[in-house]
């Protein structure tokens, strides 16, 4: 998936007030009479605030997602590579279905399941040993161990098609059909921890990119998660960067549970990193 993004904040000012005190007709003033405000700083907006706070998440780019966003930590036992991957039908596809639309497959047989990740098996050249093989009510997991590099495991991931079938959502495409969930009863809390299960296979998990929010709406019968980001685009030296916000929206039918996906800009702002500090620049 290929998209740009940024993002845009406006900035607010200390001001100090001032007032002066004045005598009234036939009543001499006295000498205090003059007087200046204490300073009052003004609270930045909210809209400010966030811009300011992503900023600054993109320039130390250690907090991809925000707090609550449910994001897979790594296992403790690997010490080399870990490497996570749903298979693809273009994975196994020949001839022109090879150049077709790209899919994560799916299926409720994990004999199938094992047989597509042993067309897989090679890593940088060489066989990965099949070590383990797991399975939820959401997908099987195929776990292995490259004979080239026994301190690595590769996960091969397939989605069980009484979950989740993608078979209708190509994922070069960054708006139209997602898919279909399958699984009953279909609820709010599922799209949303499938959504964000699914922002982690996207290149949007990656570097000058990160999450602000994960919100979810409901609206007469359907259902919609929205995934809202920024991405950092980098200006020549000394100039402000662009930060541009975009919404990875899905949408789920509450009835049938059909998926569909959009892609929107939303905004952008301009924002400089010091070694002092991140700041925000006023737009143009």
């Amino acid at each position: 998936m290929s998209i740009t993004r940024n993002i845009l904040v406006s900035m607010t000012f200390v001001t100090l007030a001032a007032c002066g005190g004045g005598s009234g007709s036939g009543s001499p003033a006295p000498a205090s009479a003059s007087s200046l405000s204490a300073p009052v700083a003004t609270t930045p907006s909210s809209t400010a605030a966030a811009d300011l706070a992503l900023a600054n998440r993109l320039y130390k780019g250690d907090s991809r997602t925000p707090a609550g966003f449910d994001v897979e930590t790594r296992p403790s036992s690997v010490v080399g590579t870990l490497s996570t991957r749903h298979l693809k039908n273009t994975d196994f596809a020949t001839g022109p279905q090879s150049a077709g639309p790209t899919y994560e497959v799916c299926t409720n047989d994990l004999a199938q399941a094992i047989d597509w990740s042993e067309r897989q098996a090679a890593w940088n050249g060489q066989y990965s040993d099949l070590v383990e093989v797991r399975g939820t009510t959401d997908m099987f997991e195929i776990l292995r161990v490259p004979r080239a590099d026994v301190t690595a495991m590769i996960r091969q991931r397939v989605f069980r098609c009484d979950y989740l079938d993608r078979s209708d959502s190509d994922l070069h495409a960054d708006n139209g059909a997602a898919g279909s969930m399958n699984q009953r009863p279909l609820s709010a809390a599922e799209l949303e921890r499938l959504t964000e299960y699914l922002w982690q296979f996207t290149m949007f998990n990656n570097s000058e990119y990160a999450v602000e929010s994960s919100t979810t709406a409901t609206n007469g019968g359907s259902t919609t998660q929205t995934i809202r980001m920024g991405q950092l685009v980098r200006a020549s030296a000394g100039g402000c960067d662009t930060v541009q916000l975009l919404d990875w929206t899905h949408t789920m039918d509450a009835a049938t549970g059909a998926l569909t996906r959009a892609l929107t800009n939303v905004r952008t702002f301009r924002a400089k990193n010091t070694a002092d500090a991140t700041e925000l620049c006023a737009a143009g």
